[in-house]
């Protein structure tokens, strides 16, 4: 009943799950057709934090800063979510890293041999 998720060879997410499901008849990909009504990690200003450590964070910012840091905290997270979602939707070339999804795609850079090379010549 563990759902276990790794990174095959080709960069595709794998999701190896407890087998009792219906996501398990016959479908390839880790994707699923079903869209969860809760999602399973919230990006809290660039920080992709899981439920239990967002409920946690956002305990310590009620606690501290009381019911009018609360809302805005809410309020400002609710503004960079709107904008990130907003940013990801236009089209761009440019680059490094962009986020499907609450994931990074794109290339992965594991160590200096995965640096670009520079350009040979004079």
């Amino acid at each position: 009943m563990v759902l276990r998720t790794r990174i095959g060879p080709d960069g595709s997410i794998i999701s190896d799950g407890g087998g009792d499901d219906s996501s398990s008849s016959g479908g390839s990909g880790g994707g699923g057709g079903r869209r969860r009504l809760c999602p399973t990690s919230v990006d809290t200003f660039g920080f992709h934090l899981e439920l239990k450590h967002f409920a946690i964070v956002l305990l310590f910012i009620s606690v501290t800063m009381g019911p009018i840091g609360t809302v805005l905290f809410m309020s400002l997270l609710s503004v960079y979510t709107y904008y990130q979602r907003r940013s990801n939707n236009g089209s761009g070339g440019g680059g490094s890293s962009r986020w499907k999804d609450g994931k990074a795609t794109g290339k992965n850079i594991k160590g200096v041999g995965d640096l670009p090379k520079p350009p040979k010549g004079g």
